[in-house]
């Protein structure tokens, strides 16, 4: 599906009465791209609290606008071990696997190039600072199981969790995607979506004469989309309904925003226009 622009975010921002910017939770904040969650923080309608131990990359975080970042490793709570390599991306709790990487023949130059380093992992139910969330973001490379574990008091009334989800096993001993599947759902989340999907070429004598990209069937992770369930929406408040209006439209899940909207429609929260003016700044590709 189509993200959403500018003016459709700043369109449900002006109408939706929100009594407080959305709440965002980045653990791994590492910048290698545009967070999904860009546009709500450009249109001032939310504020993210990120989490990166990395040095290098938490320098570059530093100064944005509408976020607090904080050096910290959230996990479960207590010392721990980070295997720190060169590149930030691939640091994790666990080792890379060499009998995976040998299998799959990518991420072979990480192989013995990490540094051992003794750190204290923080529940995110520890952190005084932050008193709600509305979306959490983690990408901690093995340890999500850890962090949502962590966050359940403070999750109860999150409306999506955005989680990296490991199909193909790269480090030692983390958990893979049925583990945080049980968890995500041990805490009333579903999955609502993939936002995509990474995949490699498993390597082979021939490997110099075909289109890599095109050959690449061997899938190894990607960022799925969990939402609070949605199916008895009488128990959601009103503030968690425009929440996940927000969310859905800024992910570009624009069928769970329009049933969103129709909801707080029929509680008298939203005019009857709203749906109709929604699906009018829609691209001209997603409309009849």
């Amino acid at each position: 599906m189509a993200l959403a622009g500018k003016t459709l975010i700043a369109m449900l921002g002006a109408r939706l009465d929100l009594a407080a910017p959305l709440a965002i939770v980045d653990v791994g904040a590492n910048p290698l791209g545009k967070p999904v969650y860009k546009p709500l923080l450009s249109a001032g309608l939310a504020h993210v609290w990120g989490f990166e131990p990395n040095v290098a990359a938490f320098a570059r975080l530093e100064g944005a606008s509408n976020a607090t970042y904080l050096p910290q490793a959230v996990g479960a709570g207590g010392p721990a071990t980070l295997h720190a390599y060169p590149a930030s991306e691939m640091s994790s709790l666990y080792p890379l696997s060499e009998s995976a990487i040998g299998y799959l023949g990518h991420f072979r130059r990480h192989l013995g190039q990490e540094e051992r380093i003794g750190i204290t992992t923080h529940r995110l139910d520890d952190l005084a600072d932050i008193d709600r969330i509305d979306l959490l973001k983690v990408d901690a490379q093995g340890a999500e199981c850890d962090v949502i574990g962590g966050a359940r008091t403070k999750l109860a009334q999150a409306v999506m969790v955005i989680a990296e989800m490991r199909f193909y096993r790269l480090y030692d001993g983390e958990p893979m995607l049925h583990d945080l599947d049980r968890s995500l759902r041990d805490q009333g989340f579903v999955l609502h979506r993939f936002l995509h999907q990474k995949a490699r070429m498993l390597t082979h004598s021939q490997k110099g004469r075909v289109n890599a990209k095109a050959l690449s069937s061997q899938l190894i992770d990607g960022d799925a989309v969990y939402i609070r369930s949605f199916e008895d929406r009488a128990a959601w408040s009103d503030s968690q309904l425009r929440a996940l209006a927000l969310l859905a439209a800024t992910i570009g899940s624009h069928d769970l925003a329009l049933l969103v909207l129709d909801t707080l429609v029929a509680r008298g929260l939203a005019r009857k226009s709203l749906p109709g003016a929604y699906v009018d700044l829609l691209p001209q590709e997603l409309r009849a």
